[in-house]
Parts: structure tokens; sequence; C-alpha cells
């Protein structure tokens, strides 16, 4: 073997590594992103003056009874947090991703409101994946390659606690707060349980109210389908 053909041979070696290192990323929680949202909203009010350091008020807004943001500098800061959102969820944020025969069903995260969570799940090819936080929402309308497969969104009080997908036989299974939310049968191509608005169904009775709607017409229901 030739000290050219060796080459040939490392050089192809490295550029496949480089390429599925490329292609990895580690599964990501809401706090990472929160965590992100936190600094720029820091950096923001130093920048304005409203906060002289990431711990002290400036003396024109702070309130001299609680020791936080009088009105005007909590205006400001609520001015700074809308603006920071809006720039923030124009994509969909990578949470997870697992694989079935040639495609990855990817479990993204973004705001359905100011407030409302929403998650989605996105079918793709796997050599159309790039390894990236942020998919374009317009991406996802415009590529034929990229499928919305399911959503389903929060509001008022929050599951964000575990939030998993994963595959059992052939059905991908979407898990919040250690309740499955949603059945997809990857064999058919097919949505089998799931619900955009769990909150709105339970008709907004409490954290425990909406829990037990989801335990008796989600999460019941799918660990049956899928231990049969």
């Amino acid at each position: 073997m030739n000290i050219k053909y060796i080459l040939i041979l490392i050089i192809t070696f490295l550029t496949v590594s480089c390429q599925s290192q490329t292609n990895e990323i580690e599964d990501k929680t809401i706090d990472y992103y929160f965590g992100q949202i936190a600094e720029l909203e820091i950096d923001k009010l130093i920048n304005q003056k409203i906060l002289i350091d990431s711990l002290t008020i400036a003396p024109k807004y702070k309130d001299s009874i609680s020791n936080g943001l009088n009105q005007e500098g909590f205006m400001k800061y609520a001015d700074i947090k809308a603006n920071i959102y809006m720039s923030f969820f124009k994509d969909y944020l990578y949470q997870q991703k697992v694989e079935y025969n040639n495609d990855y069903y990817v479990l993204y995260f973004t705001m359905a409101g100011f407030d409302d969570m929403q998650w989605d799940i996105i079918k793709m090819p796997k050599d159309s994946w790039n390894g990236k936080e942020r998919l374009n929402r317009e991406k996802i309308e415009k590529d034929d390659l990229i499928e919305k497969v399911l959503f389903n969104y929060d509001e008022g009080a929050k599951n964000t606690e575990n939030i998993r997908i994963f595959i059992k036989d052939d059905y991908l299974i979407m898990e919040r707060g250690n309740l499955y939310h949603s059945l997809y049968d990857l064999k058919n191509q097919k949505v089998l349980i799931n619900e955009e608005s769990p909150w709105h169904q339970a008709k907004g009775d409490g954290k425990e109210g909406l829990n037990k709607w989801i335990k008796e017409n989600l999460h019941d229901k799918i660990e049956q389908t899928i231990n049969e």
C-alpha cells in the first residue's frame, strides 16, 4: 500500500468523522434555553443602564420599599423581555431526536404565545438533519422533506419536567411531567392519541385537575396500547 493511498484513507476518515460530529447534538432542556434568555435579559438591562451589574438595580429604577424595580423600571424590563422572546422564539428549538428506519423524529420546543409553551415533533430524512439547535419555521412550511407530525401546548399549569420522546415497538411516545401525552403509529404514519391543548380540555381545573384529565384521557390509553 503506497503512501498516497494511505493519505487518501486518512483524509476520508477524518472528513466522515468531522461530518458525524457536526451532525451530533446533545439533548437540550427547557432550562437550557431559558438560561440563555436570562443572560440576554441581564445584558440588555445593563446596556440600558437599568441595572448597574447583574445584582444591582440603578437608583433611578429602584423601588425604595420593595428594593425591586419601580414602575418605570418594570415597564422597561417588560419591553425588553417581550422583544427578546419575539426574537428568541422565532424558530423551533431542539430538545431530542430518535430514529426509525431512514428518518429522524425530532422534538422541538417553542412558545405558542407569550407564556404558552409548545412542543412539536418533526419528521425528516436522516440526511436532512444538520445538527443545529434551531429550525426555521418557514423551512417546515417550504421543505417537502420535512413534516410536522404533531404538536401540543400548555397554557396555565404546565408539564415541563422530564420531557422526552421514545420508541417502543413501532410506536412513538411523547412524555411530559411523567405522563404520556402523545402516541404516534410509526408503521402506519398516523397519530393515534394526542390533545393539542390539554389545559383547555381539562377546563383549567388547576395542575391537579389537569394531570388527572391527562392521566385518564391520554396516559392510561397510551399505556394500554403500547403494552398490548
